[in-house]
């Protein structure tokens, strides 16, 4: 019976999936990477020690997964905070359950909740919790340009290997390149909210990869980069020029948002740079760059890097890069005007 349940419940959610895509393959192919549920394992959970624990009584952790029933656990003192963890594990599910016992610590992981401690004195209980942007939705205000809000890519170019979705969604698939907005812009004020497909199997660059980039140069990658260091080419980086200050990622398949304030480099009259590129970004509501310079473009290739610093304005653009990832209510404000 439980199975006929679970086949009628994927037989939905395929059905829905046809309606935009009558290829199958495609169907089937975004429910592997969008599945209408969550696993329930993955994801933040927060607690605290038992009174014994005095000096930090806060516990968090992140569970993310690795494919093939494996997961990585990971227990730190708080979320949104560069530290060590108390463990950093790889377990397997058994059961619908993660055991793990690492440096002292032994725990479970079942049902949204995590217990467990050191010894019988020092316990702790965690519960798990969706965090969502403060963000989300934002509205764009009086005066702003609203790049995308499900109707239609009128503000945009090179839209092939990309697609809207129920009238809500812009996804870019496998085969789409670069898209970019018509019109070109300097300083900005940028909201845009994005979802990283669930791809448990892959690692690193290759799970979920994407960006937006600032008068065309200057990129903030987006990346499914959860419960990870949180590196110069991950989530929230300024590719290869500056790490977040802390990794605010949430987990493949949550709505998470970027609210940036960007300004281009200035030239004297000799058309030299007078004053680089500065960016402030905001991940999910957190601070992961202030006022940050871009000393050089954020390029993959060393060439690309030096090239020089574009002087005219240049467009809005999302990359391409083999992935499924989705993006919405997509706004900004000219601040050059």
């Amino acid at each position: 019976m439980y199975a006929f349940a679970r086949y009628l419940a994927f037989a939905g959610v395929l059905m829905t999936t046809l309606l935009l895509y009558p290829d199958a393959s495609m169907a089937e192919e975004l429910e592997e990477y969008f599945p209408a549920e969550a696993d329930p394992l993955v994801g933040d959970y927060i607690g605290r020690w038992s009174e014994a624990e005095d000096v930090d009584p806060e516990i968090a952790a992140q569970v993310i997964a690795l494919g093939r029933d494996k997961y990585r656990v990971r227990l730190v003192s708080k979320l949104d905070m560069r530290c060590p963890a108390h463990i950093d594990v790889q377990v397997k599910a058994d059961d619908g359950a993660l055991h793990f016992d690492a440096s002292g610590i032994e725990g479970v992981i079942k049902d949204g909740r995590i217990t467990g401690g050191r010894g019988r004195m020092k316990t702790f209980e965690l519960e798990k919790v969706v965090r969502e942007s403060p963000t989300l939705g934002a509205p764009a205000p009086e005066g702003a340009t609203v790049l995308f809000d499900g109707s239609n890519l009128d503000h945009w170019t090179g839209t092939d290997g990309w697609e809207v979705l129920n009238g809500e969604v812009l996804m870019v698939t496998p085969d789409g390149d670069y898209i970019e907005t018509k019109q070109h812009y300097k300083d900005v004020k940028l909201h845009v909210e994005f979802r990283t497909p669930f791809m448990p199997k892959a690692r690193g660059q290759q799970r979920g990869n994407s960006g937006v980039f600032f008068q065309k140069e200057f990129e903030v990658q987006v990346l499914d980069s959860y419960g990870l260091e949180g590196l110069n080419n991950e989530c929230g980086a300024l590719y290869k020029v500056s790490a977040p200050k802390v990794n605010a990622c949430a987990p493949p398949l949550q709505w998470q948002t970027y609210d940036v304030e960007y300004r281009a480099p200035r030239f004297d009259a000799q058309g030299e740079v007078s004053a680089y590129p500065r960016i402030t970004v905001r991940h999910n509501g957190v601070l992961i760059h202030n006022d940050q310079e871009i000393p050089w473009i954020t390029g993959w290739k060393e060439k690309d890097r030096l090239a020089p610093m574009p002087q005219e304005p240049g467009p809005i653009r999302l990359q391409g890069h083999n992935n499924y990832v989705q993006f919405r209510n997509i706004w900004l404000v000219d601040l050059a005007k």
